[in-house]
């Protein structure tokens, strides 16, 4: 075998909020996460030049996504490739190749670098037949980021309760009936700088969650759309000027149940079927036509019902 090929979904957060700063320097969080069918593809081919290497392709590509170790694909490609030579299964000369196919717009809040790393991590340990344990997976990707280890964890379903910074993964049974309007502006959000001026305007950390138990995934989307929340959103808010227009267009539109993903900049509402979510949709992207604002994306989505994922390879 010298292929592998690995779907990685994007997600959005139903539910997010942030504790406050842990010792380590991260925030403490306690979210709701639900995969999507929008998808980034990752090919991963063996080599013999040693390294691991990666070109992009589709139709979300940018600038801002780099091809070197800065890529969290990368990083986690090579370290299931220095696990293998550990173990004998790989030598000094063996490499990989990884072709990422971009579908998930990036600095989104959809999880798309996260992803993708869970992803090349997948195929990496497929290629080169290094068995992890929960632990030894876990850990590996809890070191590239917060929600890398949801993509894995969550792999049969796609849905699940985070916790810690995100990498405590509880995985529950995924949506059903659930159309997603997803729309992505033409902004991106760093994620650094949002989580810093969520910290500035932070008064006094919290010391429970006030989430609730039930995680909303098994009821109709109209009825979810009461639990839906985010604390970043007023950060990104900050952090962000160009998100004001797109919060004010949402709302001028009656969609103040649409809710931010994560830190950035998608915004999303739950429908019960695609030709509603469709509609609105559609009316979004006149306003921001008429309000000169461009769109990175927008679409209607649904649950993926997993994580990441090999497809054969053909």
């Amino acid at each position: 075998m010298e292929t592998a090929v690995v779907v990685a979904p994007a997600k959005i957060n139903t539910r997010l909020e942030v504790l406050g700063k842990r010792a380590d320097g991260y925030h403490e969080l306690d979210t709701f996460l639900v995969a999507i069918d929008l998808a980034d593809e990752i090919r991963v081919d063996l080599a013999d030049h040693g390294d691991v290497r990666l070109s992009l392709e589709g139709p979300q590509v940018s600038s801002d996504i780099p091809c070197d170790d800065r890529n969290l694909a990368v990083r986690a490609a090579r370290a299931v490739l220095q696990v293998a030579r550990v173990l004998g299964k790989a030598g000094p000369r063996t490499g990989l190749d990884l072709v990422l196919t971009k579908r998930i717009p990036s600095q989104s809040g959809l999880g798309g670098a996260s992803s993708d790393a869970a992803g090349a991590w997948l195929g990496a340990a497929h290629l080169l037949e290094v068995a992890f344990s929960v632990a030894e997976r876990d850990e590996l990707l809890a070191a590239l980021g917060s929600d890398t280890v949801f993509f894995a964890a969550a792999g049969a379903t796609g849905a699940a309760r985070c916790t810690g910074r995100g990498g405590h993964v509880e995985q529950r049974p995924a949506p059903s009936g659930w159309s997603i309007a997803l729309v992505t502006p033409r902004v991106v959000c760093p994620t650094a700088q949002v989580y810093g001026a969520f910290t500035s305007l932070l008064r006094g950390a919290r010391a429970v969650s006030t989430v609730p138990r039930t995680d909303g995934f098994s009821i109709p989307a109209h009825a979810a759309r009461s639990l839906l929340a985010n604390d970043l959103e007023p950060a990104a808010l900050a952090a962000v000027p160009g998100l004001h227009a797109w919060r004010e267009s949402l709302d001028a539109l009656g969609m103040q149940h649409f809710c931010l993903s994560g830190s950035g900049s998608s915004f999303f509402g739950l429908y019960p079927d695609d030709a509603a979510a469709a509609i609105d949709l559609e009316r979004i992207e006149a306003l921001a036509r008429a309000r000169r604002l461009d769109v990175r994306f927008a679409g209607v989505v649904h649950p993926a019902g997993h994580g990441v994922r090999l497809r054969p390879y053909v």
